[in-house]
């Protein structure tokens, strides 16, 4: 089994009790893959995952945990004020052997090592963090419709 350091982008749009809520977020998972299946594991946030038999069934099944956890944290809270909260803390929380998983398989991509098909983006260029900001719909623009999220391997 190969284990690949990866960093995602997701922009998505929830629903809550009186709120709409863009969130941005920039994470890191480690995708593992063999003869005959693949799984994305969560590092930031740590508490998802999703595999399938395909790179692509793990990654529609890992960004179906994010919008799940999403989408559960937005039901239980009250007010924008809590969703941000409760989703700042689910994307915070580091699964601490996935990130050791994560740094070791990223040092491999940056001594040449390792490599994958995908796009390779400079861990450093692009931080992990998430952006929670309630929707303002005289200020929106098309550019928050995105199909799905970026996948890159970490370099």
């Amino acid at each position: 089994m190969i284990s690949y350091p990866i960093l995602f982008g997701y922009r998505d749009l929830i629903g809550g009790r009186g709120f709409v809520a863009f969130v941005q977020a920039n994470g890191r998972a480690l995708l593992t893959e063999d003869a005959e299946n693949a799984w994305l594991y969560g590092v930031n946030p740590g508490g998802i995952a999703g595999g399938g038999s395909s790179r692509d069934d793990a990654v529609r099944r890992f960004k179906d945990s994010y919008l799940s956890v999403l989408y559960d944290i937005a039901a239980e809270a009250q007010s924008f004020d809590e969703f941000k909260q409760e989703v700042e803390r689910f994307f915070y929380d580091v699964h601490e052997p996935n990130e050791r998983e994560w740094s070791a398989a990223h040092a491999a991509v940056k001594s040449g090592d390792l490599t994958t098909d995908l796009p390779q983006v400079k861990a450093e260029t692009r931080p992990t963090r998430i952006d929670i900001r309630p929707l303002e719909t005289e200020r929106v623009q098309p550019d928050v419709n995105q199909l799905q999220g970026e996948l890159a391997e970490a370099a």
